[in-house]
C-alpha cells in the first residue's frame, strides 16, 4: 500500500515538474483569429455568410426571399471584402507589411474562393518585394559607398606597412569585397532598369564601376549606363512632372483600394488624358484590369447559374451590373442577348396562349 502511495507521489510530482514546460496552448483554450479594426467574429461572420450563400445558390429553384437573401449576403460579402482591402492597404501605408498580409491571409482563409481578395494579396506581396528591392538596393549602395571611401585608408596602409604578406591579404580581401559589392549592385541595377527606374539605376552602375577599378573592362556596365543617361535625358525632355495630375493618382488608387470599379473607371479615364505619360499609369492600369477581370467573372458565373435554374430575371439583373463594369465585355453581351431574346419569347408565347383562351 505504501508503496502504491509512494508512487502515486512521484507520478504528482513528476507532472509537476513538467508542467511548465508544456506549450500554453495545450492548457488554454486557441482564442478565435480576429481582423485587425474589425469587431470580433468577424471572420466568422464572414465564412458563415458565404456558407449559406453557397448553398442558396445551389437550389434548383429559389423562392422570391431567397434570392432577396442572396443579393443581401453577396452584398454584405462585397463590402467585406472592400473593408478588408483598405484596412491592409491603410496598414501598408504605415509600413506594416506584415500586418497588411496578415490581414489579407485570414481573410482570404475565410474566403477562399474570393478572387478579389486572392488578387490583393498578390499585387501586396509584389508591391512588397519590390520595396524590399529598393531597401536591399539602397542597402548596397551604402555598403559600396562605404568601400569606397575605405579606399584611402588602404592607400594609407600600404604606404605605413609597406610591401608585406599580411599588407597583401588586407588589400585582397579588400578588393575582393569591392568586386562582390559591384557584382550586386550590377544585378540591383539591372533590376531598376526593367522596371524603368534609371536614375536609381544609374547611380547604382556609377558604384559598380568605381568599385570595379580601371583594370576590370566592364562593356556591360557602360552599355546599361548609356541607357540610363539616354532615358533620364529624354525624360527631361519631357512636360515637367508637375503636370501630372497626383490627386487623379490617389482617388484611383482609393477607389481600387475599395473595390468601387465604377468610381475607378471613371478616375482611370480622366487620368489618361490629363497625364498619359504619368509613371504609375500603368501599374494602376494592371489593378484595374485584375479586378475588373476577377469581378466580371464572377458575375458570368453567377448569371449562368441563376439562367440554368430559369431565373432569367435574376441572370440579367446580374449580368446588366457587370456590364456598367465592362461595357465592351463580349460574352456579357451575348449572354444579355441571349436572355433578353429568351424573355421576349416567353412573353409573346405567354400573350399568345391568353388571347386563345
Amino acid at each position: 500500500m505504501s508503496s502504491a502511495v509512494s508512487h502515486a507521489s512521484r507520478s504528482v510530482l513528476l507532472w509537476l515538474l513538467l508542467l511548465p514546460l508544456l506549450p500554453a496552448c495545450s492548457l488554454i483554450p486557441a482564442q478565435q483569429q480576429a481582423l485587425e479594426g474589425f469587431p470580433p467574429g468577424a471572420l466568422e461572420q464572414a465564412r458563415r455568410q458565404s456558407a449559406e450563400l453557397d448553398r442558396l445558390r445551389e437550389l434548383d429553384i429559389a423562392t422570391p426571399m431567397e434570392q432577396q437573401q442572396i443579393k443581401k449576403l453577396h452584398s454584405s460579402l462585397q463590402q467585406f471584402e472592400r473593408d478588408v482591402i483598405r484596412a491592409a492597404s491603410q496598414l501598408e501605408q504605415q509600413d506594416d507589411w506584415h500586418g497588411a498580409e496578415q490581414i489579407l491571409l485570414r481573410a482570404t482563409g475565410a474566403l477562399p474562393d474570393s478572387r478579389i481578395l486572392g488578387s490583393a494579396q498578390q499585387q501586396l506581396e509584389e508591391r512588397r518585394q519590390l520595396r524590399e528591392e529598393l531597401v536591399r538596393m539602397e542597402l548596397a549602395i551604402h555598403r559600396g559607398e562605404q568601400l569606397l571611401k575605405d579606399a584611402k585608408a588602404y592607400q594609407r596602409l600600404q604606404q605605413l606597412k609597406g610591401p608585406g604578406l599580411l599588407t597583401s591579404l588586407e588589400l585582397n580581401l579588400y578588393q575582393h569585397k569591392c568586386r562582390k559589392s559591384a557584382e550586386e549592385l550590377q544585378y540591383y541595377a539591372q533590376r531598376a532598369l526593367e522596371r524603368q527606374d534609371y536614375s536609381l539605376a544609374r547611380r547604382g552602375l556609377q558604384i559598380a564601376q568605381r568599385l570595379y577599378g580601371d583594370d576590370y573592362q566592364a562593356d556591360d556596365i557602360e552599355r546599361d549606363l548609356a541607357q540610363a543617361n539616354r532615358q533620364l535625358r529624354q525624360a527631361k525632355r519631357q512636360p515637367a512632372k508637375a503636370s501630372f495630375d497626383n490627386r487623379a493618382v490617389v482617388e484611383l488608387q482609393q477607389a481600387l483600394d475599395t473595390g468601387d470599379l465604377l468610381s475607378a473607371r471613371q478616375r482611370l479615364n480622366r487620368l489618361l488624358q490629363r497625364s498619359p505619360r504619368h509613371p504609375q499609369l500603368l501599374s494602376l492600369q494592371a489593378q484595374f484590369r485584375t479586378q475588373l477581370n476577377a469581378r466580371v467573372e464572377t458575375a458570368i458565373r453567377r448569371g449562368n447559374e441563376l439562367y440554368s435554374r430559369s431565373d432569367i430575371d435574376g441572370a440579367l439583373d446580374v449580368w446588366r451590373e457587370a456590364r456598367t463594369l465592362d461595357p465592351d465585355n463580349a460574352e456579357l453581351q451575348a449572354s444579355i442577348a441571349r436572355a433578353e431574346k429568351l424573355l421576349q419569347n416567353l412573353r409573346a408565347l405567354s400573350t399568345s396562349s391568353n388571347s386563345e383562351i
